[in-house]
Order: C-alpha cells, then structure tokens, then sequence
C-alpha cells in the first residue's frame, strides 16, 4: 500500500515537474527581419521592412495600411484575392509586426507618414495608388490624403478610430481594460515574458507581453458577442510603438491636440469609401456617419453581422463592397 501511495504521489507529481522545467527554458520570440533573412523585406527611408507585394506589376497598386498603432500586417492578408486585379502592397509599420527593431528614435506621427510616402512613390512609380487603411490604418490613409492628395486615386477606410480629437470620445471610452476574470492570464503572461530571450532584440520582451495580451485588452461592444474572431491572427505587436503614440497623446494634451487626420481631407478630389460594421457599436457604421461631410466625394457601406475585424466576421461581403467600390471610374 505503502509503495502504491508513493507510485501516485510521482505520478502526480509529474506535471509539475515537466512545469518547472519548462518555466527555466528561454523563449526565442518571433524574430524580425533583423534575425531572419527569409522573411521579405525592403529598405525606405534607411529602414528596413518587412513587406511582401501579390499580383502584377502592371496592375494597379493598392497599398494596405495595418491598425494599432502596433500592430501588423498578417491579420489583413485575407484580402489576397484583390491580387488578381490589383498589385496590394503590405508592409509592417515602423518598429512594428517583423520590420526591423533597429531604431531607438521616439516615434512620432511623420514617422509614419514619410515611411508611407516613400512605399508611394517607390510602388506608385509617378502613377496614382489606392490606399486601403484598417483602424488606426484608416486614420493615416485619411491624413496622408490632405498632405498628398495629388498621389492618391482612391481610399478605403475600415472603422477609422479617431479622426479628430473632438470627434473621439466614444471611441475613447470604448478603450476598456481586461475583465477581472483575466488578471490571472496577463499574470501568466507577465511571468512568462522574463523568459523571453533579449540577447539580440532588446524590445522582444515588451512585444511578448503585447502580442499575447492583446486579447484581454479593450474590445467591449467592438466585435460579435465581445470576442475577438477565433481565427483572428497577429504576428508581433510593438509595445514602444503604442507607448509613444497612443499612450503618450493620452498623457500629453498638447499631442492628443495634434490627432488631427481629417481637416485636409477636402484637399482630395478622388473618392473615398468608409466602412463599418454592425457590431461595433463603439466606432462602427453609425459613429462613422459623423466622417461624412469632411470628404468631397465618398461612400459609407456596411457590413452586416460583422465586427471591427470585418475580413474575419464576413470575407466574401467585404471583397464585394471593396471590388464593386475599385470598379468605378476612376477619378480625374
């Protein structure tokens, strides 16, 4: 009996065992284009990102902007079957998703606006591009078209967030924290970031955190029933990204005053297509009605039965809302 209880008593003990062990193995975070010479990349502005171009050369160019700020590119690669008409451009922001983690600079919002005008004018070779523009993508599609309007053919812009500082509080009172019930996963999370590797990339620890934290943070009456789209996909998030925009203009008055992205937009001539969800009840179709007059020429559709993360609720009705809205003439 005696040896009985102490076989049991091992076999218990096993899990925890295997536990231990595991908690003193490193973590080889996902490695950026800085690490990994298979990934596709191209050098702008001094900058090595990660970026990936589908569909022909000759066709026209859309290039696909990612939310966050922080985030990447992965969760827009649904939209692939564009390619057949059109040549999509996607890339990772600066210090974002797999681009290089190679710049100690603060980031500020003409970061992003000269990497996206170098992506242009490489891409665009003097000729017209489309931008297409996720969230926090929308809204830099939205800005860059009152300092470029002359690049541009056409935007498309999914639930941009905001779009001028007094214009945003309800999206600003959406940005909830996680539920008490999920403490205990960040705390996993947490303890497992110190082991994360940090030899060769010093930020991989803090992308860790955010890139698996991510789920418990905000969302309420973003996306159907509260949850994130099972199939939902993201590489890497960039904690120093979101600290130094959207954390930082949270703190600073005098930066959240400059989240201007719309005041020029009556500088395009071409057309522009807004798109919400029913979902989404924060910034979705009806908060996207309040853009509407600050655009010459544009559209609002939405997408029925669908969350902020459309190309996942509802794939085929956004392609048709997009492919119907690229088939018009095109602008003068």
């Amino acid at each position: 009996m005696k040896k009985l209880l102490v076989s049991l008593g091992i076999i218990a003990a096993i899990p925890f065992l295997l536990y231990a062990i595991t908690i003193l193995l490193p973590i080889t975070f996902i490695k950026t284009v800085d690490e990994n010479a298979e990934l596709p990349s191209i050098t702008l502005n001094g900058y090595k990102f990660h970026a990936e171009t589908m569909g022909d050369e000759s066709k026209p160019v859309i290039i696909v902007l990612h939310g966050g700020p922080g985030g990447d590119y992965r969760n827009l690669l649904p939209i692939a079957p564009l390619s057949d008409d059109y040549r999509l451009v996607f890339y990772d922001q600066r210090m974002t998703g797999l681009s290089s983690r190679k710049f100690d600079a603060t980031i500020r919002l003409t970061s992003f606006f000269d990497d996206l005008d170098a992506f242009v004018d490489h891409y665009g070779k003097g000729r017209k591009v489309t931008l297409l523009g996720h969230s926090w993508g929308a809204m830099m599609a939205s800005g860059y078209i009152g300092m470029y309007p002359e690049k541009i053919e056409k935007i498309i812009m999914i639930e941009p967030g905001i779009l001028k500082p007094d214009l945003s509080q309800d999206f600003l009172d959406s940005q909830s924290g996680p539920k008490f019930s999920e403490y205990f996963d960040l705390a996993i999370v947490w303890l497992n970031s110190w082991r994360v590797d940090v030899s060769n990339d010093k930020y991989a620890r803090e992308d860790y955190i955010m890139s698996n934290a991510y789920k418990f943070l905000g969302g309420k009456n973003v996306h159907c029933g509260d949850v994130i789209p099972e199939k939902f996909e993201g590489w890497r998030a960039s904690r120093k990204v979101l600290n130094e925009t959207v954390i930082a203009s949270a703190n600073d008055p005098d930066l959240f005053a400059q989240l201007d992205f719309i005041s020029d937009a009556h500088k395009f001539n071409g057309e522009v297509l807004l798109v919400g969800s029913t979902c989404n009840k924060v910034y979705g179709a009806e908060y996207q009605k309040r853009h509407l007059p600050f655009y010459k020429s544009v559209r609002l559709e939405t997408i029925a039965d669908s969350g902020h993360f459309i190309f996942y609720d509802q794939l085929e009705a956004s392609l048709t809302v997009i492919r119907a809205f690229l088939n018009d003439a095109p602008s003068e």
